[in-house]
């Protein structure tokens, strides 16, 4: 299958320009998103053209170029290409879409679970990709029958191989990783009260107004990292021993096989076999969780005698990005009919 993927860079209305780094339009998800589903289907045989509004503001650029010159490419050129049998719509504005046959298949990924689509995107998309169950239900309440469609997000696992269990040094690193806005940084800030900063080395990476907090309460207590692009981050995670994070943030730690306590717009504990499928419908981001972040203590001390293969067998069993891409060949197959 060809694959043309729309994607814009400052004018992406999820994050509003709040991250702009050198120049450079960062974002946290998305970002890695797209680099995963990209490299998954580049290795199942399709052939994938990136397009992006400004070359110069997209950070993951070089990082795209390095996965297959031939299947893979990156381009600012928009407009139709020799073949395209599918467009995947991510953030972009009418006019950039507007540009490419109608004929065309057109599959909108739907990131921000309870956001409409224009009018325009509703009548030319004829499947909206939610990755929860939640967004599936808040995207099926305005769009036609049949339009809004389950496809779960999940990780490259080649991208985040399993790391061995190192022996633990005397103070175990723990990560605290996620942008710490919207709400959050309240949870995130009551996790780092409750870690004990003596006994274990804490790491805080993230970005917003709760780093900022953080910075000022713990930072001499801790190691802040305010930016990580997000094709470094399976460095940073292979030293961890335990996370604590949300949403792909967690996704991604789990694939490493690193136990993985799930806080963000609540607290919700340690991610097991018998809570991942309920966190699952909130994308891992612990809303409407009702579990303390004041027990953040007793949930380190249970993951670090978490056995890793098995938090890596639960990310290959409800992690994959290999589901998102076989649901979308399947889909498609329906539509092209």
């Amino acid at each position: 299958m060809h694959v043309t993927y729309l994607l814009a860079t400052g004018s992406n209305s999820i994050y509003d320009g709040k991250h702009d780094q050198g120049g450079r339009y960062h974002t946290y998800g998305q970002h890695s998103f797209v680099l995963d589903l990209i490299g998954v289907m580049s290795k199942d045989g399709h052939e994938v053209r990136l397009v992006v509004d400004d070359l110069r503001r997209f950070a993951l650029t070089s990082q795209v170029r390095k996965l297959d010159s031939v299947s893979v490419s990156v381009t600012d050129e928009i407009g139709p290409s020799d073949k395209t049998d599918l467009l995947l719509v991510d953030e972009v504005s009418d006019e950039m879409l507007r540009i490419f046959p109608d004929d065309i298949p057109a599959f909108r990924i739907v990131h921000h679970a309870g956001r409409r689509s224009s009018d325009y995107l509703v009548s030319r998309c004829s499947r909206f990709l939610c990755m929860t169950e939640n967004a599936l239900a808040l995207q099926q309440a305005y769009l036609p029958p049949g339009r809004a469609v389950l496809a779960h997000q999940g990780v490259d696992l080649d991208r985040f191989p399993a790391t061995p269990d190192k022996s633990r040094a005397a103070r175990p690193r723990v990560l605290v990783y996620g942008r710490m806005d919207s709400g959050r940084e309240a949870v995130m800030g009551k996790v780092m009260e409750n870690l004990d900063r003596e006994k274990l080395l804490v790491y805080a990476a993230g970005d917003g107004p709760g780093f900022w907090d953080i910075s000022d309460g713990f930072g001499s207590e801790i190691i802040l990292i305010n930016h990580v692009p997000c094709h470094s981050i399976p460095n940073l995670l292979a030293e961890m021993d335990v996370v604590i994070s949300l949403g792909r943030g967690a996704m991604e730690a789990m694939a490493t096989g690193i136990p993985t306590i799930c806080a963000g717009y609540g607290y919700a504990g340690l991610i097991t076999e018998d809570t991942i499928g309920s966190l699952l419908r909130y994308n891992l981001t612990g809303a409407y969780s009702d579990h303390d972040a004041a027990s953040v203590m007793e949930d380190v001390h249970a993951a670090l005698h978490s056995d890793r293969r098995a938090v890596r067998k639960l990310a290959e069993t409800h992690l994959s990005a290999d589901a998102f891409t076989h649901r979308v060949c399947e889909l498609y197959a329906q539509a092209a009919g």
